[in-house]
């Protein structure tokens, strides 16, 4: 736990910046959320709240971007004795909508933003489509959607996801490969074929020419979606060899998950080659050992 005085260089610190309230689509408010993490041994807890998306019911409410922002902030000074609380928010990337402003939403200003894709775009159904939403959403947007070639889906992805990294500008790539998420249930993607690989290289050398970190992020595991993190093994070694560095997360939408399957996390890093990760504190983004 953080004390007054603690250096926050510490390598053996404990972070979390992909974190979610009921501000969006995590269950509890944020106090309980910062109480949680306090007992939990946190020294740095990021609050990432969803960007709001017009029409959407689960990101952040747009005329409510000020109010989460000044909770945080109220959070961060009551608390600040015992853990070091950031205001930042997971932006969604569509391809219609206007270039991000940097770190900003509106009047407010953020700690840091995590860059995600979690919507394609269909030209059969007219519309955007989740990748990651509920299984029947995603059944819809392969057969309607993409006319049952979920490999042209899959590649859809990436491409925006790649879009997203040569376009915008943000603090770390959220759950690269996400588009896995219902495969456990729908088994629409062979992972093991050369093609997919192949495709999510494409994606790495953007994300390592744009010099962007890459988050390690344990919540499909935990939450029953995935039987690995993301990225997968085989990307992550692949990151590794491009020398891309990580931030790891939770993707807490619950506070007891706030550090779920961090053990694994490094496990995994290390195993890949990774010695290092990525930390935010007072003084900035700084890489500390695993």
């Amino acid at each position: 736990m953080a004390t007054t005085g603690q250096s926050f260089y510490d390598e053996t610190m404990k972070t979390n910046y992909h974190t979610h309230c009921n501000f969006c689509d995590g269950i509890a408010d944020p106090e309980t959320v910062v109480k949680t993490a306090i007992e939990k041994g946190f020294d740095v807890l990021g609050f990432s709240s969803h960007s709001p998306l017009e029409g959407e019911e689960w990101p952040l409410k747009a005329d409510e971007v000020e109010l989460y922002v000044q909770t945080i902030r109220d959070l961060a000074l009551k608390y600040r004795d015992d853990i070091l609380i950031l205001a930042g928010m997971e932006k969604d990337f569509i391809v219609s909508e206007p270039v991000w402003p940097v770190r900003r939403w509106e009047s407010v200003q953020l700690d840091y933003v995590i860059g995600s894709v979690h919507m394609v775009w269909s030209e059969k159904l007219g519309r955007l489509g989740t990748v990651d939403g509920p299984v029947d959403e995603m059944v819809e947007l392969i057969e309607k959607g993409y006319g049952g070639n979920a490999r042209r889906l899959v590649e859809d992805y990436y491409d925006t996801l790649a879009l997203m990294v040569e376009r915008e500008t943000f603090d770390f790539v959220g759950h690269l490969d996400v588009i896995k998420k219902r495969n456990k249930v729908i088994g629409f993607l062979d992972e093991s074929q050369p093609w997919y690989l192949e495709k999510v290289k494409t994606v790495l050398d953007v994300i390592s020419r744009k010099g962007v970190p890459l988050e390690i992020n344990t919540g499909g595991i935990f939450r029953g979606a995935t039987d690995d993190l993301y990225p997968s093994q085989p990307i992550l070694k692949e990151c590794f060899k491009r020398g891309i560095p990580v931030v790891i997360g939770s993707d807490s939408h619950d506070p007891n998950h706030l550090d779920s399957g961090f053990d694994l996390a490094r496990e995994k890093a290390k195993e890949a080659g990774y010695r290092e990760h990525m930390v935010l504190d007072r003084s900035g983004w700084r890489s500390i050992k695993i």
